[in-house]
């Protein structure tokens, strides 16, 4: 009984070490995976009622999903992860009526006038662009960065 015993609780250690939690605590090399469509702040601010679908591919780029059952409506979504992990989402959706957009929601536009407003001029994701002050070993190494400021 007590090898069982043994077996089961080394199976469930085992098990419950596997949790993404858990991964993310080793000292690896964790890869940033990017979905989607990262938008432009500008681009999103600048779109209006009556712009053609041609002008909205061409500021917003290519829609991750246009769906066959609603052929009036482009959706446009960012994912930034880590690990399994999701960090950063924003999504946009513009409708359309006879080719012209007719109006455009999602949280991506509120995070755009948010961004502009800061200054930032390159993306809305959750992750900052590093300044031109820091060094080669701090844009490798992100994590010592905030450490050391």
């Amino acid at each position: 009984m007590n090898k069982t015993l043994c077996l089961a609780l080394a199976v469930l250690l085992g098990v419950s070490a596997c949790t993404a939690e858990r991964v993310s605590l080793f000292p690896s090399y964790k890869l940033k995976v990017i979905q989607g469509n990262e938008l432009d702040p500008r681009a999103v601010v600048s779109l209006q009622p009556g712009v053609s679908r041609d002008q909205v591919q061409l500021l917003l780029g290519t829609p991750l999903l246009r769906d066959a059952f609603h052929a009036d409506r482009w959706d446009y979504t960012f994912n930034t992860g880590r690990n399994g992990i999701l960090n950063g989402q924003s999504n946009l959706t513009v409708y359309f009526k006879d080719d012209a957009l007719i109006k455009a929601e999602g949280d991506a536009v509120q995070k755009s006038i948010d961004a502009l407003q800061n200054g930032q001029y390159y993306s809305i994701s959750s992750d900052t662009k590093p300044s031109a002050k820091t060094s080669l070993w701090q844009r490798i190494f992100p994590r010592d960065s905030k450490t050391s400021d």
